[in-house]
């Protein structure tokens, strides 16, 4: 097991361990590095054979959290998982945080509990959406008030798409800015995250995607593909709650939008309860759960 401090310098290593290994919407390079910030490091666990971890370390509370799960075959993600546990408590780490879904969540509560004490913290829903069954007309009853706030948008604004990556940074921002004010209270929102996004021209981002209302920019979004899926995941959608319904309308444009270029399948990501039940009139085809917890030596 070998541990790197500079994921610019692993990059090619931490790629190799996704396009190999991935399975969640996270496993992606760009977004370990716009995650990481002054206090939180991204550190790339390589275990040989393209297989690792990528994990963020908090010098200040020595603390490590783990993103979604482990790059590995299955049935070998938990021992590699308590290899890496082993090394974080010889250096004096008192807790790992991690998040995973409810198999791997499972079978890391049951053979490890003798030696760890597990605490789940919070869980998230992510919602999946069938583009192949969205019908474009938005036709039917289910779809009324959907239907009917897109042709509201359409009828009494100038409505405009643009590439985010030639929209001045300031105004990005400025969405940014006010799209963070509305957040809930335990909404985990990362500003830093989104103003390096920004900051790079949405480097390792696809479908990228403004709106502008009235010659306005009030939105920006877009994503990539989950690494051994049909499934794109929609990792940014910022809008600025300058019109009512704005939400549902840039949502519903991103899923249309991406019905138009083709993908199958998206994931708008996960949520707790009160942002989940927004994302539930877009009618998701299955729904799965994330926990986040604590693993901390007994």
């Amino acid at each position: 097991m070998k541990i790197y401090h500079d994921i610019l310098k692993s990059k090619q290593k931490i790629i190799r361990a996704i396009n190999t290994y991935g399975f969640s919407p996270e496993h992606n390079y760009y977004n370990y590095l716009y995650t990481q910030n002054s206090g939180k490091k991204c550190v790339f666990i390589d275990f040989g054979g393209k297989k690792g971890i990528v994990a963020f370390f908090s010098k200040d509370s020595n603390s490590w959290r783990i993103i979604n799960g482990v790059l590995a075959p299955e049935n070998e993600r938990t021992e590699l998982l308590a290899k890496f546990l082993d090394y974080a408590s010889s250096r004096g780490s008192k807790k790992v945080f991690m998040e995973a879904a409810e198999d791997f969540k499972s079978e890391i509560f049951k053979k490890l509990k003798a030696v760890y004490r597990l605490n789940v913290n919070y869980s998230m829903n992510w919602p999946i959406y069938n583009l192949k069954k969205l019908d474009e007309n938005l036709s039917g009853k289910n779809w009324k008030k959907l239907r009917n706030i897109k042709n509201r948008f359409y009828k009494s604004f100038k409505i405009e798409i643009k590439n985010p990556k030639k929209v001045r940074k300031e105004v990005l921002k400025e969405i940014l800015d006010k799209w963070m004010k509305k957040r809930f209270p335990r909404d985990r929102a990362n500003y830093s995250y989104y103003v390096r996004l920004i900051d790079n021209n949405f480097k390792g981002l696809e479908a990228l995607r403004a709106i502008s209302v009235n010659g306005e920019v009030c939105s920006f979004s877009g994503g990539w593909m989950v690494p051994d899926s049909e499934i794109f995941y929609c990792g940014v959608g910022i809008f600025n709650y300058g019109y009512k319904d704005l939400g549902d309308f840039v949502n519903l444009d991103d899923l249309l939008h991406l019905k138009q270029l083709g993908y199958s399948h998206v994931d708008l990501g996960g949520s707790e309860e009160s942002l989940f039940h927004f994302k539930k009139k877009f009618d998701p085809e299955k729904v799965y759960r994330t926990y986040v917890f604590s693993i901390t030596k007994k």
